[in-house]
């Protein structure tokens, strides 16, 4: 183990074992030793919590492990907010900061709001899932510098276009970050956005200027991010005839089903408004990952074909965006093409 990495598997030993105490103790060591805020959520908090998430996935944890290890991070993320946040001084900006409309995920943004309270800045945090009418009531008052915006899930992008856009009507730039934006600036371009990092430390210079363009969500879009159930269900009836094996899942198995289902239409409407098709490509890989041994890839592939071919008189581009999705995962050879 190197160095670099102690400070992380010593905070990770405190996730793994429900430890609130000693993983905010240890945190709060490393604040008062001289170690930046930045460094303490970029190379110690943000890891650990990825990790946690790839064991959720790897099935080695259970859904209550991951998240009693989150409460501990958050409990951690609270002590060293409250330890670093500057006691004197005046404040000559002000960032607001919220998790796009849909999006419940908040430690993320939490842990960015931390890096930011600096001296002679001012950290508003909005919490989950702001909706972009209530946000519009917010920014009306007149005294936000700029706008932070954090989105997991890629089924949320459709809302953080909407808050964009609403920032944009108050001339107040917006910086975004999070997972659904991927790991380049163009899907946050695509939104119209002013400014892309997954950095929190870049809140910490000057606020990008307003040069993003605001989008105007296709019908598609719509249509795809909102699938009418009967699409579903005919996506659904048709699976179960080409595997007829599915037709014996419970209850519980078919609901799931039905909701994967809506899942692959939510991501490409994501797809859509992005220009990005690896948004699809990415969730269907991940199904395949997650169903392992229990559902041969088959069954999701065909799935999706099968869902193209539902929604494709609605949503002819997300049906192609469907298609070129399941060409990749069966040739894995085209999915940076």
């Amino acid at each position: 183990m190197t160095a670099d990495r102690e400070p992380l598997e010593k905070y990770f030993r405190s996730l793994r074992s429900a430890d609130a105490r000693g993983a905010s103790g240890f945190v709060l060591e490393m604040f008062d030793e001289g170690t930046p805020v930045h460094r303490i959520t970029s190379d110690v908090l943000a890891p650990a919590q990825v990790r946690v998430g790839e064991l959720w996935h790897q099935g080695d944890w259970s859904v209550a492990d991951e998240h009693a290890a989150t409460a501990v991070t958050e409990a951690a993320v609270m002590a060293l907010g409250h330890a670093s946040r500057p006691r004197v001084g005046s404040q000559q900006r002000h960032i607001l900061l919220a998790c796009s409309e849909g999006e419940w995920h908040t430690l993320p943004a939490r842990m960015t709001a931390v890096v930011a309270t600096t001296p002679g800045t001012r950290v508003t945090m909005l919490g989950p899932s702001l909706p972009a009418d209530q946000l519009a009531r917010r920014l009306s008052a007149g005294d936000v510098d700029l706008l932070a915006l954090s989105c997991i899930m890629p089924t949320n992008l459709l809302g953080a276009a909407r808050c964009i856009t609403i920032a944009h009507e108050h001339d107040v730039p917006v910086m975004v970050g999070g997972r659904a934006f991927g790991d380049s600036p163009l899907r946050a371009q695509a939104l119209g956005a002013d400014g892309w990092s997954n950095d929190p430390a870049a809140l910490l210079g000057p606020p990008p200027a307003r040069t993003g363009v605001a989008v105007e969500p296709p019908l598609e879009v719509l249509v795809l991010d909102a699938v009418d159930p009967a699409v579903v269900a005919l996506a659904y009836d048709r699976m179960v005839a080409i595997f007829p094996r599915l037709a014996t899942m419970n209850p519980a198995q078919q609901a799931r089903t039905r909701e994967d289902f809506g899942w692959m239409a939510r991501y490409t409407a994501a797809a859509l408004l992005t220009g990005d098709p690896l948004i699809v490509h990415e969730l269907l890989l991940w199904l395949c990952s997650l169903l392992a041994g229990r559902v041969q890839p088959e069954i999701v592939t065909t799935s999706a074909l099968l869902l193209a071919d539902a929604v494709e008189p609605d949503a002819p581009r997300g049906a192609d965006l469907l298609r070129l999705a399941v060409g990749r995962v069966a040739s894995p050879g085209q999915a940076g093409a």
